[in-house]
């Protein structure tokens, strides 16, 4: 396996993202279809998941596909009488790559399409065998867990998928996480979509052209705004669902990456209202200098690293050369002569691909060098192979800083996984315990209520991807 073979599936399923994004909005307006597109490359968190291993990008576009494959029944473009089996195929790829959460996010959002164009039956229809399914893809879930790993893992199954997320713990995060958060880790599109939502929202009312208090027929809407109201129900939907379970994490909030984007577009087709086309002119001069400001981040990035006197290997001259041409061509597009259409195509054109450039030639690079976990697993490894001991981890998902550690060990690697101190009494000593400083210190001000335990010095310290962990060479269980 190398980081090609491993990066390359989340790469195809985000090329078919932005390729269905442009399907889907070509429908209404190819214009609309382009900046939409444009607009998925200029979100920060699309951009680092599409070069990762990301289930959840995946699940993106299976979303997505569910969402076209109901919609072009709807609008008549498609005759085939296969277009639910289609879909039931992706849930069940869903479920396969995600777990529940690849059937509960797609059906969620056919379901709220199908609630904002007034078709309550297809709501039962699709919702009442998607539960079902779901029901028959958890049980046989279980029963491979248990196949592969007794009683013990299927009970790791059921935490990690259901209870762990919905469970509370002392450090969950506020229901407004995603909200709050998402304003920058899914710049620029998602505070461009609430404001295009709420814009949509109050016309909406206003016109009272939702379903809820017109029955009228769907078709009769404005197709652009027909198709604005249901991106909106998609990324709210997707939003408010997220907020509900316990655990948060930024990439959950993928699935709604095509909508918001097509939000932040809809503002290129559409200045009805004057608040609209306060957030259009204001997004334009904004695209239109992002390049200038992409150079200034590069000033700065350089200036940051030397007074912190960090090695980080950037090809900063190619990068600084690209970002000025890019700046000369959006200023060229500034000729009146140009249709505006055009204009704005070539602006957000260029915009986004100087934001990718940004992103692959400076931001990548320097994360993988600054937070990258070999160093620190080369050194733990070391230590263990002068010293031979089991290594234990505490507090460590197996999904997660696990997978990252087994990939830069060459050898056979096998972990010990504990969560609680009084699995520490049932350990075979010595070992080697890899324990976050957060948790050790937590563990250590309970031991102050003689609650917790006494820690010796570690023997390695460093920085784990991006937090602070230690590793201690215990003999026998620390003293309480």
């Amino acid at each position: 396996v190398t980081k090609f073979t491993a990066i390359l599936p989340t790469a195809i399923a985000s090329a078919l993202n932005l390729a269905l994004t442009y399907r889907l909005l070509s429908y209404v307006s190819r214009q609309w279809a382009f900046v939409a597109v444009c607009f998925e490359l200029l979100t920060a968190t699309f951009l680092v998941e599409a070069r990762a291993i990301s289930l959840d990008q995946m699940l993106a576009t299976i979303t997505l596909a569910c969402f076209i494959l109901a919609y072009r029944r709807d609008a008549g473009i498609a005759s085939s009488e296969r277009w639910l089996l289609w879909i039931f195929v992706l849930l069940v790829l869903g479920f396969s790559i995600r777990g529940p959460m690849g059937i509960v996010i797609p059906v969620g959002v056919l379901c709220s399409y199908y609630a904002l164009t007034h078709q309550w039956r297809a709501v039962f229809r699709i919702g009442v065998p998607s539960l079902a399914l779901l029901i028959a893809c958890w049980f046989a879930l279980l029963f491979l867990a248990r196949i592969e790993g007794g009683e013990t893992f299927v009970e790791d199954v059921i935490r990690m998928q259901v209870t762990g997320r919905l469970g509370g713990h002392d450090d969950a995060l506020p229901r407004y996480y995603y909200l709050v958060n998402s304003l920058s880790n899914f710049a620029l599109s998602f505070p461009v979509a609430l404001l295009v939502t709420a814009s949509l929202l109050r016309s909406a009312l206003l016109r009272l052209q939702l379903p809820f208090w017109r029955k009228a027929d769907a078709a009769s809407w404005d197709p652009a705004m027909r198709m604005a109201v249901l991106m909106a129900g998609w990324l709210l939907l997707v939003l408010i669902g997220l907020s509900i379970p316990e655990t948060k994490k930024a990439r959950y909030l993928l699935p709604a990456v095509p909508a918001m984007a097509a939000l932040a577009a809809y503002v290129f087709i559409d200045q009805s209202n004057g608040f609209l086309r306060v957030i259009y002119r204001t997004l334009q001069k904004l695209l239109l200098i992002l390049p200038m400001l992409l150079l200034g981040l590069v000033f700065y990035a350089e200036h940051y690293a030397r007074q912190r006197h960090l090695n980080v290997e950037i090809q900063t001259s190619l990068l600084l050369s690209l970002l000025v041409g890019g700046q000369l061509l959006a200023l060229f597009a500034l000729r009146r002569t140009w249709p505006q259409d055009k204009r704005d195509k070539l602006i957000v054109a260029v915009a986004a691909s100087t934001f990718w450039l940004t992103n692959v030639c400076l931001r990548e690079p320097a994360e993988l060098q600054i937070h990258s976990a070999r160093p620190f697993v080369q050194a733990v490894e070391e230590l263990r192979r002068q010293q031979p001991g089991p290594l234990a981890m505490y507090g460590v998902g197996k999904d997660s800083l696990a997978i990252v550690y087994h990939v830069n060990v060459a050898d056979e690697f096998r972990p010990l996984f504990i969560n609680q101190v009084e699995q520490l009494r049932s350990l075979h000593y010595p070992l080697y315990l890899l324990i976050s400083d957060k948790e050790s210190k937590l563990l250590t001000s309970a031991g102050r209520r003689g609650q917790g335990i006494e820690w010796p010095q570690p023997v390695y310290q460093g920085l784990f991807r991006d937090g602070n962990y230690s590793v201690y060479y215990l003999q026998q269980p620390p003293p309480q």
